[in-house]
């Protein structure tokens, strides 16, 4: 029960952190994470609802969406993301605030902003793998895509992650008839990323074994175990 406790705490830290993360890269100006653009430019085009409202009906969509692809093979501890998702909107929203003096004033300025928000970004995703209770609705919906379809994980991520950058930027040409809120910060966050939460899953010993699953751990992340992955 202690160590459920601990691991409870550990995915908590980790949604917080990722929420500070996005935030701080969404405040260089050079664009946001690739999964959270869609709700950034939804944000921009209508401030009266706020940025973690729409990354929250973001992944309720997402949820939705495993639950359509998998159907009778989805397992009701997946609804777990709908706290984590309310918990990860607080969090955006929060920090938004926290942070609204973070304004950098060079292009320099906002580079390093960007390193460290995708740096704190990753190691908010590298401590929920090692915690290892449940996955974010993203990451949970490419799971789905990859267990219905024996895809290879990492490709259908990467495709999973331009889905997401093309959909913010057509609704970003349609609605606001310009390119806004996908730059080259986008791009970094989306190549660098997942490389450094796979060097702090290492460095932090491996994702945790699963509630009442295999006792192994594993130094990577392994996020879709029962999946059919092609090479």
């Amino acid at each position: 029960m202690k160590q459920l406790a601990v691991r409870c705490c550990l995915l908590a830290f980790g949604i917080a952190a990722m929420a500070a993360g996005i935030v701080l890269i969404t405040k260089t100006g050079l664009g946001t994470s690739p999964i959270s653009s869609l709700g950034y430019v939804l944000s921009l085009t209508f401030p009266d609802v706020s940025y973690g409202a729409f990354m929250f009906c973001w992944n309720i969509a997402l949820l939705i969406g495993q639950i359509a692809i998998l159907r009778r093979r989805f397992k009701a501890t997946a609804l777990l993301q709908v706290p984590i998702s309310v918990l990860f909107s607080i969090g955006i929203d929060a920090f938004g605030d926290l942070l609204s003096f973070a304004q950098p004033q060079s292009y320099l300025a906002s580079l390093a902003m960007l390193t460290a928000g995708i740096a704190t970004l990753a190691f908010g995703v590298a401590c929920t793998v090692v915690a290892n209770i449940v996955m974010n609705s993203g990451e949970a919906f490419v799971c789905a895509v990859t267990d219905a379809t024996g895809w290879n994980f990492g490709r259908t991520k990467a495709g999973f992650d331009l889905g997401c950058v093309a959909l913010a930027s057509a609704a970003s040409l349609l609605i606001m008839g310009d390119l806004v809120g996908v730059r080259e910060g986008t791009v970094a966050a989306a190549a660098a990323t997942g490389f450094l939460a796979n060097a702090f899953i290492r460095t932090m010993g491996g994702a945790r074994p699963a509630l009442g699953g295999a006792r192994e751990r594993s130094s990577e992340a392994k996020p879709c175990p029962t999946a059919r992955r092609k090479a």
